[in-house]
């Protein structure tokens, strides 16, 4: 899948603001992914009272933020490749997370390249949800 690639704040790793009081599911490929690297599931993720897999906060910030800076970055979970583009089950549509300071960067264009395979993400946690 895609990986959107941000410049300045994003890129120097110094913002973090997505990794603060993390909310990020996480798919099993995900998981799957993480453990290769040597850690523990239990220690960096949870699952939520509705069944998704969910990164852990550790004193308000996820599990992997250290220093400001994410120690799984080249391997981070593919919703955080997303970010900031978020997906609203409620709406059923892709936007962008205000909180990131980012956001004008993004185009309409870029934004709509990005539907089709965050709702495709999105479909396969919901199955993997169901499945468990």
């Amino acid at each position: 899948m895609k990986s959107l690639s941000l410049g300045g704040v994003c890129a120097d790793f110094t913002c973090a603001i997505c990794c603060k009081d993390t909310k990020m599911m996480l798919s099993l490929n995900d998981i799957e992914k993480i453990e290769k690297l040597g850690y523990k599931k239990d220690d960096f993720c949870f699952q939520d009272e509705d069944g998704f897999f969910k990164l852990r906060n550790v004193t308000g910030n996820c599990f992997f933020l250290v220093e400001n800076k994410c120690q799984i970055y080249t391997d981070r979970p593919q919703g955080c490749k997303f970010y900031p583009i978020i997906f609203d089950l409620d709406l059923n549509k892709t936007s962008l997370d205000e909180d990131c300071p980012l956001i004008h960067t993004i185009s309409e264009k870029t934004l709509q390249n990005f539907t089709k395979d965050l709702k495709k993400f999105v479909r396969n946690l919901l199955r993997e949800k169901s499945d468990s």
